[in-house]
């Protein structure tokens, strides 16, 4: 489970809802990279209909928490990444109620379009273009809970007399994830744990009414 700090966005279950829970849930951790087309494709299966069954046959008995991987090898993935993080934070900073929801909503939009944002989409911007790009492409499909200024001013790089590499309001999210990444030394996107221990069974191909039944065999 990553920190309590990410419980309002990157958790799925709300700490209200586990506070009259019966039973501790399992934990399921989903180790994305929202440029990972196999990534969209396992999150966009839970989303919409995997984690809503689990709920209604199970309620609350199992919490899903998203994990950003940066996957490197993909430019746009940090960029994309920041964004999240970045609107995470600020949801968590104003509480203006169901960010949980907010977040996952972004999330899946953000692999919807994930075309957008391939190494060819979009090679004629620059970084801050890229981040307004990311706004356009989401606020067109979802109505944000924050403001583009807010969110933006966390994002963009503002130029310097001299020379700075001090990133910008998404860096300490960023380095927290890449940390704790590597103490787990998990790598592959997509990939799942349950209650800690890596799901070898579960692949971007596997079925909604398979990862149903995987998972059910964890209760």
């Amino acid at each position: 489970m990553i920190s309590p700090k990410y419980s309002l966005t990157h958790y799925y279950l709300g700490t209200k809802t586990l506070s009259v829970a019966k039973h501790a849930p399992h934990v399921v951790n989903l180790y994305l990279d929202y440029n990972c087309p196999f990534s969209a494709k396992l999150f966009l299966k839970l989303y919409a209909s995997v984690i809503p069954e689990l709920q209604k046959k199970h309620p609350d008995r199992f919490q899903f928490v998203f994990v950003n991987v940066i996957q490197p090898w993909h430019t746009n993935s940090t960029l994309l990444n920041e964004f999240a993080l970045a609107y995470a934070k600020v949801l968590r900073e104003e509480q203006k109620g169901d960010e949980q929801e907010s977040f996952w909503d972004v999330s899946k939009v953000l692999f919807e379009n994930k075309e957008d944002f391939y190494d060819t989409s979009n090679i004629e911007l620059t970084r801050n273009q890229i981040y307004e790009q990311i706004y356009d492409v989401v606020s067109k499909h979802l109505q944000l809970q924050v403001a583009k200024d807010k969110l933006l001013s966390e994002l963009v790089i503002q130029p310097s007399k001299e020379a700075s590499n001090s990133g910008n309001g998404a860096t300490t999210d960023v380095k927290y994830f890449t940390r704790y990444l590597r103490n787990t030394g998990i790598h592959i996107t997509p990939t799942i744990t349950v209650d800690g221990i890596v799901e070898d069974s579960v692949s971007s191909g596997t079925s909604e009414d398979e990862l149903v039944r995987i998972l059910e065999a964890k209760l």
